[in-house]
């Protein structure tokens, strides 16, 4: 009897069940690990990219605005913009520096990320610029307000 049990190879029916159910809950966890890390990057480069968008259009829009002339009621002077320009946010939230795109639509990721929110004001020789850039379909979003001294400002 004894060398009949020890002549017997393979797996018990147990032990096969009990390495399958192992193996699927490796997997399930390792599933659950990747979506994390997925979703992790994700947003950490949305975050990235908005904040990369806000500062391209605070630069842009600082050095329009450093060299306006004549600046009141919200409308200026510009060399290569002409007379009488504002700065707007068109429908699909991108800056306009009169009837001109200020930044390129790459900027935008074709349309992934826009500015939300753009507020530029004018006093005592500074223009004061509140801008919001978000995730067009998402909840990540930056902000910053600065301010920009005019060069220029009683076109001398």
């Amino acid at each position: 009897m004894r060398k009949k049990l020890k002549s017997q190879r393979g797996l018990t029916l147990v032990e096969t069940l009990c390495a399958v159910v192992i193996l699927i809950l490796l997997g399930l966890i390792l599933n659950a690990g990747l979506r994390l890390s997925v979703r992790a990057y994700d947003d950490m480069t949305a975050e990235t990219e908005t904040e990369l968008l806000l500062s391209t259009a605070a630069d842009a829009l600082a050095d329009v605005l450093r060299f306006a002339v004549n600046p009141k009621d919200g409308k200026f002077t510009h060399s290569s913009f002409g007379i009488g320009v504002t700065v707007t946010l068109d429908g699909e939230g991108r800056i306009l520096v009169g009837e001109s795109q200020l930044l390129p639509p790459g900027a935008y990721r074709h349309g992934a990320y826009e500015i939300a929110d753009l507020e530029v004001t004018y006093g005592e020789g500074c223009f004061t610029v509140c801008l919001k850039a978000k995730e067009k379909d998402g909840e990540i979003f930056a902000e910053r307000e600065f301010l920009v001294r005019c060069l220029n400002p009683a076109g001398t």
